[in-house]
């Protein structure tokens, strides 16, 4: 049988993803919630424990890890190290599982995770591994594919639902994974109470999977089809600019966000998921006229 999951941590907990996961963590009524923080913060709901922690040092988040069943870490630091420091400390803690920030694309997708930007998740990964096997930490990455309502609320998807305004990544034609904040936050306090079904490895979730033609074709249908600017931009160029700024050291958010987009319009990098865990995770399968309703209530925001 495996070990109950009671005690857990959060990293990022103010962030895009780990907000949405600190909240769904707090309302199953479960957990007992701890955040850990760079400095005093008091926003957190008052059944938060917030834990101010020094995370240069392997030392201090081992302290604050004691007696916690799970971390969950949804930073997305440029710093390569902390995650790794942040799983040295889990290890030295005694913590039974460690969910990484993953939420991306397939992390056994070589030529995908062969983008240099996926370097540090990489080693992440491997780092896991590797304890695992020594039967020093249990892991589960959580893959989400894009965040959808943060995909099409940023423009991040190329589809400007205020503006009417598309931008076709090499045709658009690749069905990638979409996922719902609140979904991946589901997965995340789910994943915790499925410990043994999802142990030591990869589980992948989606809200809906689709192009990115196929999702503009659902925004033409909620918003009307009139007044659309609808463009084509070929991604290998452009990765191949960011490739070379990225090597020159100018690692900068477009340069990062370029990469990411090449894989999504690339099916040997991205594609759809063969096989998901949205039945045992209790991740909702969106139709197209809830995706329409969102689209809907973007555009109006």
């Amino acid at each position: 049988m495996s070990q109950q999951i009671k005690n857990v941590v959060v990293a990022g907990a103010t962030g895009t993803a780990g907000s949405r996961v600190l909240q769904a963590l707090v309302k199953s009524g479960i957990f007992n919630v701890t955040a850990v923080v760079r400095k005093p913060n008091n926003s957190f709901p008052s059944v938060v424990n917030v834990k101010v922690v020094d995370f240069d040092s392997a030392e201090d988040l081992a302290a604050v890890f004691e007696s916690q069943d799970a971390v969950i870490d949804c930073t997305m630091s440029p710093d390569s190290s902390m995650p790794l420091r942040m799983i040295d400390a889990a290890v030295a803690a005694g913590v039974s599982r460690f969910i990484p920030s993953e939420f991306a694309t397939d992390p056994k997708n070589l030529k995908g995770r062969a983008v240099p930007i996926f370097a540090g998740k990489n080693a992440v990964i491997a780092r896991l591994q590797e304890l695992a096997a020594a039967g020093k930490i249990t892991w589960t990455a959580i893959a989400t594919g894009a965040f959808l309502d943060w995909s099409l609320r940023t423009v991040f998807s190329k589809i400007d639902l205020k503006n009417k305004k598309a931008e076709l990544l090499s045709g658009g034609k690749v069905v990638v994974a979409w996922t719902l904040l609140d979904h991946v936050a589901q997965a995340a306090v789910s994943v915790l109470l499925h410990p043994e079904e999802t142990k030591n490895r990869p589980v992948y979730i989606s809200t809906v999977q689709k192009s990115q033609k196929e999702m503009l074709e659902l925004a033409q249908q909620a918003l009307g089809r009139g007044g659309w600017n609808v463009s084509s931009l070929d991604m290998q160029p452009v990765y191949e600019k960011s490739l070379a700024e990225l090597y020159a050291g100018r690692v900068t958010p477009e340069v990062i966000a370029n990469m990411i987009l090449y894989c999504t319009s690339r099916e040997d990098y991205s594609g759809r998921w063969t096989k998901d865990d949205n039945a045992l995770l209790g991740v909702e399968q969106w139709s197209d006229e809830q995706v329409k309703e969102l689209i809907t209530s973007i555009a109006s925001e």
